[in-house]
């Protein structure tokens, strides 16, 4: 069940419905200057934490464009569909109840009619990092963690969902060694066969290792623990 609420030009989606101070705090936050991606994989989101009463710890998530057009309109997609911070509100609803493991949504919101501004709202997770962090700075510490990884992943697999952009940067660990995987906002459902998308998501993988030159254990790592 999905409550749907609009308030100062914004459309909110949520779980339960939000106050109108909560929203009101929330506005003040998406009309904040975006803060862009630090550090290796950073992605085209950018993410700010906050804390609003009644909601607790959040994290704010804000989509960006890729690429030359992105120059253009950094923030800005076309009002066609669902926007990207509600598909990725209803993906990570969905996956959750499968057992994976990833932020809880809390809220998303949208701006504008043709040209829309969009964001999520997801509970924060506390003391984490991101796996590409943890392998630059213990090799040993990080390898150890990647079963767990690829435990999440073939959750995944098994209800043919395919996360278009896995790599390390967008696993979370925290200091107790749980993994969560983020950023599901292009995950899709497939009809790949098993073999297949294996395949697909060992290739991303791979690919984001080598091109932002992580350490190389990660990669035969991931595919082993994977599994065939």
């Amino acid at each position: 069940m999905m409550t749907l609420q609009r308030h100062r030009g914004y459309r909110f989606g949520s779980g339960r419905g939000l106050t109108r101070p909560q929203m009101d705090r929330l506005a003040e936050y998406f009309q904040m200057p975006p803060q862009n991606p630090q550090g290796r994989l950073g992605g085209r989101t950018a993410v700010q934490p906050a804390e609003i009463k009644g909601l607790g710890r959040v994290v704010i998530k804000a989509y960006f464009r890729g690429g030359l057009l992105g120059r253009v309109i950094e923030k800005t997609y076309l009002g066609i569909g669902p926007c990207r911070g509600r598909a990725e509100f209803e993906m990570l609803t969905r996956i959750r109840a499968l057992g994976v493991r990833a932020p809880a949504p809390v809220a998303f919101a949208s701006k504008g009619r043709f040209l829309q501004n969009t964001w999520l709202v997801t509970r924060q997770i506390e003391k984490v990092r991101t796996l590409s962090e943890l392998a630059m700075a213990d090799e040993k510490a990080a390898e150890q963690i990647i079963p767990a990884v690829a435990g999440q992943v073939r959750r995944l697999m098994q209800n043919r969902i395919l996360h278009v952009d896995l790599h390390p940067g967008n696993i979370l660990v925290n200091d107790c060694g749980r993994v969560y995987i983020i950023d599901f906002d292009k995950a899709l459902q497939t009809r790949d066969d098993a073999a297949r998308l294996r395949q697909r998501y060992i290739r991303r993988w791979q690919r984001a290792v080598i091109k932002h030159e992580l350490p190389l254990f990660l990669n035969p790592s991931f595919r082993d623990s994977l599994g065939g």
